[in-house]
């Protein structure tokens, strides 16, 4: 089978290849029909010039198996990884809207509302994708779908490390891509959750301005621009954007790692922020310094100042002096402000082969914070208890209070013994579930502003984690916050929306948005929210749905059986015809007839018997 050529066939007796959506350097994706589940499907079908190469084949599915475990409502879900007649593809959730870069293409640029709200469903889906150990490397606004009812969906998780050189950075018909990738990214460097942030960031900047932080004639040209060059400050393109979103903006693309936010969430957290408390932004630039937009060349800026007069000479040249330095002093000061959204920031210490006592320790003095989901694996070089590896590493800059990761050795040999999950319970439930594991419980209290008072916020180790019996288990208990009110999501699946409204608002919840899906479950009943039932939330918050549209009728098709009788029948014959089991025809026929046209009905292939006073004369599949 040719992979661009697809449309007519059925894959595996089962998904029926419709019309072909897309194509790109590494796949082509169709629109197809599932026979068995009934709905309909995108399916990415890796490219004949790429299917010869094992390591791009190998990755491809490794990768995309891995992505089929990723479930969040702003990431379009892979169903299903398979090979069938040499070709290589990936079946997922059919999504019926349009690219954001198409959508940018129409509207060009953004409001900052809009824009900060799109980048925080794809940080979200950058979080999900990022706790669970899978970096994208390929952000765009390409691969982001959004929805008609304004909810957009990343694709192409995994894939993008299948990924070769050659298909990233070069052929003109491939530079969508190195416009967003990392200057890391483009010079060959290491790669990490980072790269996906500055990515995060170029699209970001793209909604704001409605251009690009780097555009040129070639792919080489823009990653060396990237290696070389400062991005023009996205305020500068767009003086409508207020100063907060433009810090996170050009934060987010920084060309150092180090410098960009650290994480999804810590990014996600700020443009949250920054809408919550949209009323109260000050505007574009509080200072007396303006921008000439007029005066940009070359991709340099140069600032100007509205003199209206010159200053004489100053008659004291001590005065002077202390006048200049204490200009630079401010000058500097603010500069550092500026790019720096007010904030310090803390350089990480090193923490390998420390205990996390010690651990504990040395980052209370650089103002950061140990993250209590530690990690634990068998190390034959790294004493039991000591630290083996650490997430931000020694030596980057970070925010304050910011949590650092770590993996502590568990010794020579895993434990015998697997740590239940009691995170999200109540503290008593969890001590009881660790004792009759045979492990020791120490319980940590602490403020919380989303799981209630009494519930455990999370362990360490986690779950899962193999340690020996008698092995002392932290759980860090909330003791909510005096001024949030903390309330229990409930149930809503199997309600209906109106039911789920109901059930929210006794709780001091909203309701948030609404999908649809196709699904067995009765049309317009519940099957999905987000936060989940039980979850510990702040009261005001809102809760997502998935709601059942119900199950399409199967689109009964049409065919005619042509039955000829036989020269040598009697006078009358019994034509009898079964299809699919079913009897449709069941009547005599005068020979002097010839040939008797018979309806065949059916949503799908039908299997078809047709017998002439009892002998079998045809049996045939009647293809629709």
């Amino acid at each position: 089978m040719n992979s661009d050529y697809l449309v007519g066939t059925v894959l595996e007796n089962r998904y029926e290849i419709l019309e072909m959506i897309g194509s790109g350097g590494m796949a082509t994706v169709y629109k197809a029909k599932c026979r068995v589940l009934n709905r309909y499907v995108a399916i990415k079908v890796l490219k004949d010039s790429l299917k010869y190469d094992s390591d791009v084949v190998k990755r491809f599915n490794a990768e995309s198996r891995a992505a089929a475990g990723l479930s969040h409502p702003n990431i379009v879900q892979v169903y299903d990884v398979s090979e069938m007649g040499g070709l290589d593809y990936i079946v997922m959730e059919y999504v019926d809207g349009i690219t954001l870069k198409d959508y940018i293409a129409k509207r060009g640029a953004l409001p900052w509302e809009e824009a900060c709200n799109f980048a925080v469903q794809i940080g979200r889906a950058l979080e999900c994708a990022h706790k669970n150990h899978i970096i994208h490397r390929d952000i765009k606004p390409h691969n982001v779908l959004l929805t008609r009812d304004g909810m957009l969906k990343v694709a192409d998780f995994g894939i993008a490390q299948a990924t070769t050189t050659e298909t990233i950075v070069a052929g003109n018909s491939n530079m969508g891509s190195v416009h967003y990738i990392s200057p890391e990214q483009g010079r060959g460097g290491y790669t990490d959750e980072r790269s996906d942030i500055y990515s995060l960031g170029v699209v970001l900047y793209e909604m704001l301005t409605g251009t690009l932080p780097f555009d040129g004639g070639n792919a080489v040209s823009i990653a060396l621009m990237k290696l070389e060059k400062e991005p023009i400050d996205c305020r500068i393109v767009n003086p409508d954007i207020p100063d907060s979103v433009g810090r996170i903006t050009m934060k987010a693309i920084s060309k150092e790692q180090h410098s960009r936010y650290q994480t999804a969430s810590d990014m996600v957290a700020d443009l949250e922020s920054i809408m919550k408390n949209s009323k109260k932004d000050t505007g574009y630039r509080e200072n007396s310094e303006k921008f000439d937009t007029r005066r940009i060349e070359g991709g340099e800026v140069r600032m100007a100042k509205d003199r209206k007069r010159r200053r004489k000479s100053a008659k004291n040249g001590a005065v002077m002096l202390i006048l200049s330095v204490a200009a630079v002093f401010l000058i500097g000061f603010g500069t550092y402000s500026f790019m720096n959204g007010g904030r310090q920031e803390y350089q990480v210490p090193e923490l390998t082969d420390m205990t996390v006592e010690e651990a504990e320790k040395a980052l209370e003095e650089a103002n950061l914070r140990l993250d209590e989901n530690i990690e634990f694996e068998a190390s034959e070089e790294v004493e039991e208890g000591h630290i083996i590896k650490q997430n931000p590493g020694a030596n980057q800059y970070v925010k304050k209070n910011r949590k650092i990761k770590i993996t502590v050795s568990s010794g020579l040999e895993e434990g015998s013994i697997s740590i239940p999950l009691v995170e999200g319970v109540p503290s008593s439930e969890a001590e009881d579930r660790l004792l009759d594991a045979h492990l020791n419980v120490n319980v940590q209290e602490k403020e919380d502003e989303t799981v209630p008072k009494g519930y455990v916020i999370s362990q360490s180790p986690k779950s899962g984690t193999k340690v020996s019996k008698g092995y002392t288990v932290t759980i860090y208990v909330s003791k909510g916050k005096a001024e949030d009110e903390q309330v229990v999501v409930p149930k809503l699946t199997g309600s209906t929306k109106a039911q789920a409204e109901t059930l929210l608002a006794q709780k001091g919840l909203t309701l948030g948005t609404v999908a649809e899906e196709e699904n067995s479950a009765e049309k317009g009943t519940v099957i999905a929210q987000n936060p989940s039932a039980n979850t510990g939330v702040i009261k005001g918050s809102s809760v997502n749905i998935t709601v059942s549209k119900g199950k399409e009728a199967p689109v009964m098709k049409r065919k005619t059986l042509t039955i000829t009788i036989p020269d040598s029948s009697p006078d009358t014959v019994h034509i009898k015809v079964i299809a699919n089991g079913k009897t449709i025809h069941d009547k005599d026929h005068a020979k002097s007839e010839g040939t008797v046209d018979i309806e065949v009905q059916a949503s799908k292939d039908a299997s078809v018997q047709a017998y002439i006073d009892g002998k079998l004369v045809v049996d045939k599949t009647i293809s629709f």
